[in-house]
């Protein structure tokens, strides 16, 4: 019984790696009519695989369940685990709360973020966390996927279309869509999931065999942030290097690749614009920090900086060439990093970051207000970011505003358990659809264009703690297993790029099942290194 057991458990590693890897590939890369309803395209692709693989792994897995009764073994369950599994019951719940059965089931046409699609989340989750044994092949894949998916971007922000995606479409529809993945927001939405991995594997590799490939990823997925001309992408990217620098500042050489990276950040922005310039496409108006990193100078001042401190940082080092050019011999470099000033760093740096953020947000509600001085005023006026409006964020001032009105106005009940997954729209018809006419005309409003303020309305306070619970645990259970594995610091900045891009954006399935793949994924490899401490532990 044991045989078949261990047997069945090779056969649902194979399952699960197969599905993976053909999901990988499968929906980024998909379209069936070019940009022609491509959304709905790539979800279907989605919903083929998922509903194949499952009913198979199902299958196997339910014989797997069978064949291990009456083994007495443990079943533990980390805090994220909890998060995942009772997110899933809440999501139920907030189906019978909000009473649009049909809707909830598959969602909002356009998006499909409903039920079925948060329950093929969840599965990949338990999939991947209990049999990703195959974890390195298929990251590998879908690393390798992505960076023909951002070759294909930087192409095409220069106007050179190897897939034949752009015929037939005008300037302005070129700035709208890029590579593979179709509007510009979805296509920073895989981005900020993928990127980060490349990141990390080339800050804690010690292998130039992974460090080549990961920072030849890095570098493509630079050059095209910086061009693919969306604010949110760099709020993504900072979340995650945030994440890089607490888990690096305490030792000279990853604090080296770190500014390294930042050094080669700032140099894409650069070679981009120049780049660009040979075939610039008259109709894309760069963003508000997208022109920043073009053009201004003081992203000149911060990539010599950045360079500065890499050499500084690379000449405390043990390297003979350094040493020979500073003191003339082949004596072994003296100069000290100063590690205990930088962990202390990693705690300050982390709150100077919210005090950053809640001044940024307290200087916009001054500006609305008329509180701030005249001077600082006339030159905020000039920055659309600091003025609150219905038009600030591309309209999401507008959104927001509605949907906090929606959520403050609901039932108890709503309130607790939310009206559905992706049954905003429903509710909002239901409910305010005269308002949503005068605000919004014969445009539908789908979501809030903020996945935590649409998970609140959708899933209630109770889901909404589940959801964001999900990722706070798994950050901090990948941060403090990081040096096990490199791969964990980068789903754990994967993790916060995701939280921080979706800010601003929403669940799509170009976006979530590749964060809940990562998740899976670590939680995996953490299971694996407490089953080694506790068997180490027994020798």
């Amino acid at each position: 019984m044991h045989y078949r057991r261990k047997t069945l458990a090779q056969a649902i590693e194979y399952l699960v790696a197969a599905m993976t890897v053909i999901l990988c590939i499968v929906v980024p890369l998909y379209a069936k009519e070019g940009y022609n309803q491509i959304g709905n395209a790539k979800f279907e692709a989605y919903k083929a695989v998922m509903m194949t693989g499952c009913t198979g792994l199902l299958i196997v897995i339910a014989a797997y369940i069978i064949w291990g009764v009456g083994e007495h073994k443990k079943m533990h369950m980390s805090a994220t685990d909890l998060c995942v599994a009772a997110y899933l019951m809440l999501m139920e719940a907030s189906v019978i709360s909000g009473g649009f059965y049909k809707d909830a089931l598959w969602g909002c046409y356009g998006w499909n973020m409903g039920l079925m699609s948060q329950l093929s989340f969840v599965l990949l989750y338990f999939f991947l966390s209990r049999f990703g044994r195959y974890h390195r092949m298929m990251l590998t894949v879908l690393c390798a996927t992505a960076a023909i998916v951002y070759v294909i971007g930087i192409l095409h922000r220069m106007l050179i279309d190897p897939i034949g995606f752009y015929d037939g479409l005008n300037y302005v529809q070129k700035a709208q869509f890029l590579s593979t993945l179709g509007q510009a927001s979805w296509y920073g939405s895989f981005l900020a999931v993928t990127l980060p991995v490349g990141i990390g594997v080339f800050l804690y590799s010690h292998k130039g065999v992974w460090r080549v490939p990961s920072g030849i990823l890095m570098m493509l997925g630079f050059c095209t942030l910086v061009t693919q001309n969306s604010d949110s992408a760099y709020f993504a990217l900072a979340g995650a290097l945030l994440i890089f620098f607490m888990l690096s500042a305490g030792e000279r050489e990853t604090m080296c690749r770190f500014t390294g990276a930042l050094t080669l950040f700032f140099a894409a922005g650069k070679i981009m614009y120049f780049v660009m310039q040979i075939n610039p496409n008259p109709e894309l108006n760069p963003d508000f920090v997208t022109n920043i990193m073009w053009t201004s100078g003081v992203t000149w001042v911060l990539f010599a900086v950045c360079l500065a401190v890499t050499i500084m940082l690379y000449a405390m080092g043990d390297y003979s060439v350094l040493s020979n050019l500073r003191s003339g011999s082949s004596k072994k470099n003296t100069w000290a990093y100063p590690a205990a000033l930088m962990r202390k760093m990693q705690k300050i740096v982390p709150m100077a970051v919210i005090v950053i953020i809640v001044g940024i947000v307290l200087m916009i509600c001054m500006q609305t207000w008329g509180m701030l001085p005249a001077k600082l005023a006339d030159r905020l006026s000039g920055i659309s970011y600091f003025n609150w409006n219905d038009e600030w964020g591309n309209g999401r001032g507008k959104i927001w505003r509605f949907s906090a009105k929606i959520f403050s106005e609901g039932s108890l009940g709503h309130k607790l358990f939310g009206v559905g997954p992706d049954c905003f729209n429903s509710y909002v018809n239901a409910y305010y659809g005269e308002e949503e006419a005068l605000l919004w005309g014969e445009k539908l409003l789908t979501n809030a264009h903020n996945e935590w303020l649409n998970i609140l309305i959708n899933a209630g306070i109770l889901g909404g703690a589940a959801y964001i619970g999900i990722y706070v645990t798994a950050i901090r259970r990948f941060m403090q297993n990081h040096r096990q594995n490199i791969l964990l610091a980068g789903m754990a900045a994967a993790c916060m790029s995701y939280m921080c891009y979706n800010f601003f954006c929403y669940q799509q399935v170009l976006c979530t099942p590749f964060i809940f793949i990562l998740m899976g994924m670590g939680e995996y490899i953490v299971r694996q290194t407490d089953k080694r401490r506790y068997k180490d532990g027994n020798d």
